[in-house]
């Protein structure tokens, strides 16, 4: 979905959970959040974890609840779900004891303990939007316009299971008949091949993308840890589905 997106300084204020921050932040809107060292006194995330039944390639684990955590580095897409304000949160954190954990944070349940000034790209013309997904049995973000825009700069898209990431994003991009300069996202793959490491052999994991390139990740699988680098070519598929946001100028 071709969109315009422009770039801010916002801060986030403590005492709120993170959505609200973002809320408070841009509004009720589709926005893209870089997220990092920014401390929180109580964090909730989940990890990927088996499916429980044959409708659905994978599930969520239990939540873990961390206190005086700090998100190390984490992307957010913001939308709608219902109506309200949702957003769907990828990262790396850690506990104060220095251990660290990777995942699906729950924006809604995690609260911030200190002002923080972040990146974001608030998004003209495209937001994502909560809706039932008969192939996975999940409710997944999917764009919709909200509205002409003039001289659009940035594609919001989604890539569907079993796709190839890098060929997804190519077509996301010719599609759109955009250059390509920064990609932002997060989602799901079928395990997680890097170049020139172990790979994740799990059914699903959970990915931020990093560096801004479209190959940089952070990825956790079913019992962790987290691992980083750059996803081996041709060789990652979509598990779920895979949200990203294409700018064509350097983020």
């Amino acid at each position: 979905m071709p969109c315009r997106a422009t770039h801010r300084r916002v801060t986030l204020k403590a005492g709120s959970t993170l959505l609200l921050a973002m809320t408070d932040a841009v509004g009720v809107t589709g926005a893209w959040f870089d997220l990092g060292d920014l401390p929180v006194e109580t964090l909730t995330f989940v990890r990927p974890a088996p499916a429980p039944d044959d409708c659905h390639v994978a599930w969520y684990s239990a939540e873990t609840v961390l206190t005086d955590a700090i998100i190390l580095q984490a992307g957010a897409h913001l939308g709608r779900r219902d109506g309200a304000a949702f957003a769907h949160v990828h990262g790396l954190w850690s506990e104060k004891s220095g251990t660290r954990h990777a995942g699906h944070l729950l924006a809604d349940a995690t609260v911030l303990s200190i002002d923080r000034v972040v990146d974001v790209w608030v998004l003209d013309g495209a937001l994502l939007e909560s809706t039932p997904d008969a192939e996975t049995g999940f409710s997944l973000f999917r764009p919709i316009s909200t509205g002409p825009v003039d001289n659009p700069n940035a594609v919001l898209a989604t890539i569907r299971p079993n796709m190839l990431i890098d060929e997804g994003l190519v077509r996301c991009s010719e599609v759109a008949g955009l250059p390509v300069k920064a990609v932002k996202g997060l989602g799901s793959l079928v395990g997680t091949q890097l170049d020139g490491q172990p790979a994740l052999e799990d059914d699903a994991t959970e990915v931020l993308l990093t560096g801004g390139t479209g190959q940089g990740v952070i990825a956790v699988g079913f019992d962790g840890p987290a691992v980083a680098g750059n996803l081996a070519p041709g060789s990652n598929r979509v598990c779920v589905t895979f949200e990203v946001l294409l700018l064509s100028q350097p983020a």
